[in-house]
């Protein structure tokens, strides 16, 4: 018995990717975004960075965990396409914590992208 059943799968040839809806057997409390690409990766025969799981969705006192997941084409379509807080979601905790202290670094270097601020007079009130 699988601990995985494909409830539909659709292909979107527009923007190049398999949309899977699945079902995890027992897997509520235990399943994380990346075992669970891992899982489809291997049901599905691609590669485990060419799958997104979109979302995770466990009901209280149910055991099984149903999924949103997208396979792409390749990694670059997945980037292209989804947020980069998606795509956050499928790193490590060590991994995101240096993506967002790179971010901020970058940030407070370069000043001069972040929004100026208007210098404009504010207006009199006139009472």
């Amino acid at each position: 018995m699988s601990l995985i059943e494909i409830l539909e799968d659709s292909e979107n040839k527009l923007l190049g990717r398999r949309e899977l809806r699945l079902k995890f057997k027992a897997g509520n409390g235990l399943l994380t975004r990346q075992a669970a690409a891992e899982a489809i990766a291997s049901k599905v025969g691609v590669g485990k960075e060419n799958v997104k799981v979109i979302s995770l969705y466990g009901s209280f006192g149910v055991r099984d965990v149903d999924a949103r997941a997208y396979v792409f084409s390749d990694a670059n379509t997945a980037k292209e396409q989804l947020a980069d807080y998606v795509l956050l979601r499928h790193l490590s905790k060590d991994e995101r914590k240096k993506v967002r202290e790179d971010r901020k670094k970058a940030a407070t270097a370069n000043p001069a992208a972040a929004p100026a601020a208007k210098s404009a007079p504010a207006p009199e009130n006139k009472t």
